[in-house]
């Protein structure tokens, strides 16, 4: 398990940036939890228009954690928004311009991590795919979130070949906005020209875009229905038993 590092740049710098770890960087409680806190941290600065959101190693996120016994983490089965659905809602309406850097792998969930920020920029070594079906599992919980980018078929074909995808394919298709050779400068450049807006405009335009957008109703339960049900089938705890058994799952 890898817990989210927040960072707060010096007063001034108008961003707050967000430090994922150097592992696998599991979208479980111990990093969803943090960053839900980094988005509070970010809305009750009035000085603050931006969150960055990045990793220090070669994953920036890889999805659900998937367990040997099939068990979710504490609390998802229960909720009526899980975790990782929360986050994504906050990251796609918070009243700040919110933008993930990825320059390494982002699997399953961790797809979605990304394509429910404002502004995606991604490195040479970004990578992005579906793998859920493989396992016998459905990224409900993503789907939403990338299909808002990429349109309705785009993501179902993501879903259905588990195709890994590049930069360049990943800005073709809108999952992506930036590629940059080196991420670091060109967001450093791109935090210059957010700080020109007007951070209530901001807020307005993500208030009214959550209006002329709408989730519908109750497709976070659905999504939650659907991945406990997949969770929960024979097939697929002996799936993650093989994986386990075999080491490729911890």
């Amino acid at each position: 398990m890898t817990e989210a590092q927040t960072v707060v740049l010096e007063p001034g710098t108008g961003y707050l940036r967000v430090r994922l770890g150097n592992g696998n960087n599991p979208l479980d409680n111990q990093l969803v939890c943090p960053l839900l806190g980094s988005l509070d941290t970010v809305e009750a600065d009035r000085d603050c228009l931006a969150v960055v959101i990045h990793s220090d190693g070669p994953v920036f996120c890889s999805g659900m954690p998937l367990r040997a016994d099939a068990e979710l983490p504490a609390g998802w089965a229960d909720a009526a928004q899980p975790p990782p659905w929360q986050l994504f809602q906050r990251l796609a309406h918070a009243p700040v311009v919110t933008v993930a850097v990825v320059d390494g792998e982002a699997s399953g969930g961790g797809v979605a991590l990304a394509a429910a920020c404002d502004l995606v920029v991604v490195g040479p070594a970004a990578r992005f795919r579906l793998t859920e079906l493989l396992l016998g599992l459905v990224p409900a919980m993503a789907m939403p979130f990338i299909a808002r980018r990429t349109g309705p078929q785009a993501a179902r074909r993501l879903a259905l070949t588990c195709a890994e995808i590049g930069p360049s394919e990943a800005v073709r298709i809108g999952l992506a906005d930036f590629t940059a050779d080196d991420p670091t400068p060109f967001v450093r450049h791109l935090l210059v020209s957010l700080s020109r807006l007007d951070r209530d405009a901001v807020g307005v335009l993500k208030s009214y875009l959550r209006i002329a957008l709408p989730t519908p109703s109750g497709l976070a339960e659905a999504a939650r229905d659907v991945l406990v049900q997949r969770i929960g089938a024979p097939s697929v705890a002996e799936r993650l038993r093989r994986l386990h058994t075999d080491g490729l799952l911890r």
